[in-house]
């Protein structure tokens, strides 16, 4: 599907989000170039000098759900002025505001995807892969940083994925808040559940280890004894 820019560019955007809402409501096989038409308020023949068919629309989407998400990922991955964390946080951030602004487009992929055709439906896997392997590797840097607490990578980076990517079954635009105050509430919930909250580096070497397990120790005995007095805790 050719996308110049300017006025044929505002043209293609809007005949996608019909075509995807046509998609998501109709189904793909029942939605008929006519019925995007009628959409669009235009004749069928002037529809064909955006596009020359319902596959054509329907790669157009897919590409745009997950295109964007791998260059969000690749230009955080890219970034040499920002900490570790501070790269992640950017990232998710501004993957919650994409999903928030494209939840048809979401809903019609999760729909669709079992219907794509074979080279599609690898160019879908395909991505899928890509915006996973990215993610974990930011988690992994911000571990290494010892802005993240040393959790699985990959655990953490489905999690987060499952939570931005639910965003399409809930967020309502015009009714929810605006997307960029989603997205600081999310972006918020996701740090505080993986990122580390005293201030240490992890540990290089074993003798640095037992260093903080031994101040760990400390704290848990001053926290306790706050709580439960250590004579009355003692047998006898």
């Amino acid at each position: 599907m050719a996308r110049p820019s300017s006025r044929r560019q505002l043209v293609s955007n809007e005949l996608l989000e019909h075509a995807a809402r046509l998609f998501t409501d109709k189904g793909f096989a029942a939605t008929s170039l006519q019925d995007i038409a009628d959409a669009m308020g235009i004749s069928r023949p002037s529809l064909y000098t955006y596009v020359r068919n319902k596959e054509e629309l329907l790669a157009a989407l897919v590409q745009d759900v997950l295109g964007p998400t791998v260059r969000i990922l690749e230009e955080a991955i890219a970034r040499t002025d920002a900490a570790a964390d501070v790269r992640l946080t950017d990232a998710v951030h501004a993957m919650a505001v994409h999903n928030c602004r494209n939840t048809t487009r979401f809903r019609l992929l999760d729909r669709s995807e079992p219907h794509l055709p074979p080279e599609l439906a690898a160019e879908h896997r395909d991505s899928r892969r890509r915006v996973l392997a990215l993610l974990v590797t930011l988690v992994e840097d911000a571990i290494a940083a010892g802005a993240v607490r040393p959790v699985p990578a990959r655990t953490a980076a489905l999690s987060i994925l499952g939570m931005l990517n639910w965003i399409a079954w809930w967020y309502r635009a015009g009714v929810d808040d605006p997307a960029e105050d989603v997205a600081d509430v999310m972006t918020r919930m996701t740090m505080a559940g993986i990122q580390r909250d005293d201030g240490r580096s992890p540990a290089t070497s074993p003798w640095t280890a037992v260093t903080q397990l031994r101040e760990d120790l400390a704290q848990l005995e001053r926290t306790l004894a706050a709580v439960v007095p250590p004579e009355t805790d003692r047998p006898g």
